[in-house]
């Protein structure tokens, strides 16, 4: 029997409270009806403008992300000896993970994995990630992200003290900025 097997631990699933969606389904139908007031007391046969459109795109991204979770609940980060899960980005193996950061930007704080290469390849990817991608990559400078906020009740810390109690070779940088100084600063990284 292979030793490596016999003594691996059971992963840690980091899973956040279910208000959160709920709250992101009920965020997402109040921009879809305030959109849809604005369409109606301004519709005098114009074109659609911004300020009518942005809330009702708004509100249905807000929508189906919640609803997505709700009728398809996963953890949203689960630590095994052999990979990270992070979901919506997938699983991620050890080796392909350079480093993770706790950044906190704005007031806000962020937990981010850097990948090795600069497009590695996941398993278990879910359309949210082409949401969740660019909005990480706008307010840390790093892709695969996630927020604090998203993840009520659960701390940042102890993600990075169970990330580093399963492989403690990594590094877990932690920092304090905009982000335009990070994105700078991860454009000019080697």
């Amino acid at each position: 029997m292979d030793q490596s097997h016999e003594f691996s631990t059971a992963p840690t699933i980091f899973r956040s409270s279910w208000v959160r969606w709920v709250e992101l389904v009920a965020m997402g139908l109040m921009a879809i009806a305030g959109g849809a007031l604005l369409l109606v007391t301004t519709g005098d046969g114009s074109t659609l403008t911004f300020p009518v459109l942005a809330p009702i795109l708004a509100g249905t991204l807000a929508l189906l992300l919640g609803l997505h979770h709700i009728v398809r609940p996963a953890p949203d980060l689960v630590v095994d000896d052999q990979a990270v899960t992070f979901s919506p980005f997938g699983r991620i193996p050890w080796a392909a993970i350079a480093r993770v950061h706790v950044i906190t930007a704005h007031g806000a704080r962020y937990l981010a994995i850097e990948p090795v290469e600069s497009s590695p390849k996941l398993t278990r990817r879910r359309w949210p990630r082409w949401v969740y991608g660019p909005v990480g990559r706008f307010t840390t400078g790093y892709p695969m992200t996630i927020s604090e906020r998203w993840l009520r009740p659960i701390s940042l810390d102890d993600i990075a003290v169970e990330l580093q109690a399963r492989h403690p070779d990594l590094v877990v940088e932690r920092s304090e900025r905009g982000f335009w100084r990070a994105n700078s600063q991860r454009q000019q990284r080697p």
